[in-house]
C-alpha cells in the first residue's frame, strides 16, 4: 500500500461560512437602520409636542399675563391677593384664565401669576375688570 492521501476538501463548505457571515453583516446593519429610524421618529415626536405646548402657552398664559400687567397700569388691585378671570381667543379655541395679583414688600409692587382656570374657579372669580379704581 502506498502513502494516503486525505480526503479534498469540500470547495462548497467555505461559501457556506461567507454566506452565514454575509446574513449575520446584513441582519447588524438592517437592525441599525431601524435603529436610527426609530430615534428620528420620537425625536420629531418630542420637538412637535413641545411646539405644540409652546403655542399654546403663547396663545393662552402669555396673552392672559400681559393684559394682567397692563391692567395694573391704571391703578392697584382692589384686595391683596386678588384674582380674576381672563378669557383668551386662541386660534383654534377659547382658553379661561386665572390672574393672580400679589403684593411684593409694599403697593408698589406686585408679582403677577398666570394659570388655566379650574372649573372651581370659572364659577366663583369675576371677569378682569377693565381698570383698577386708583
Amino acid at each position: 500500500m502506498g502513502p494516503v492521501t486525505p480526503p479534498a476538501a469540500d470547495p462548497r463548505r467555505h461559501e457556506r461560512g461567507s454566506v452565514l457571515l454575509f446574513t449575520v453583516i446584513s441582519g447588524l446593519l438592517a437592525m441599525g437602520v431601524w435603529v436610527l429610524a426609530w430615534r428620528a421618529t420620537h425625536d420629531a415626536i418630542r420637538v412637535e409636542k413641545f411646539s405644540v405646548g409652546r403655542e399654546v402657552r403663547r396663545e393662552s398664559s402669555l396673552e392672559a399675563l400681559s393684559r394682567g400687567t397692563a391692567l395694573l397700569r391704571t391703578g392697584r388691585p382692589p384686595s391683596d391677593p386678588y384674582q380674576a378671570l381672563v378669557t383668551v381667543d386662541g386660534a383654534s379655541t377659547t382658553y379661561t384664565c386665572t390672574v393672580t395679583y400679589t403684593s411684593d414688600i409694599d403697593q408698589d409692587h406686585w408679582i403677577v401669576d398666570v394659570r388655566k382656570a379650574t372649573v372651581e374657579e370659572q364659577g366663583s372669580l369675576s371677569a378682569l375688570p377693565s381698570s383698577f379704581d386708583s
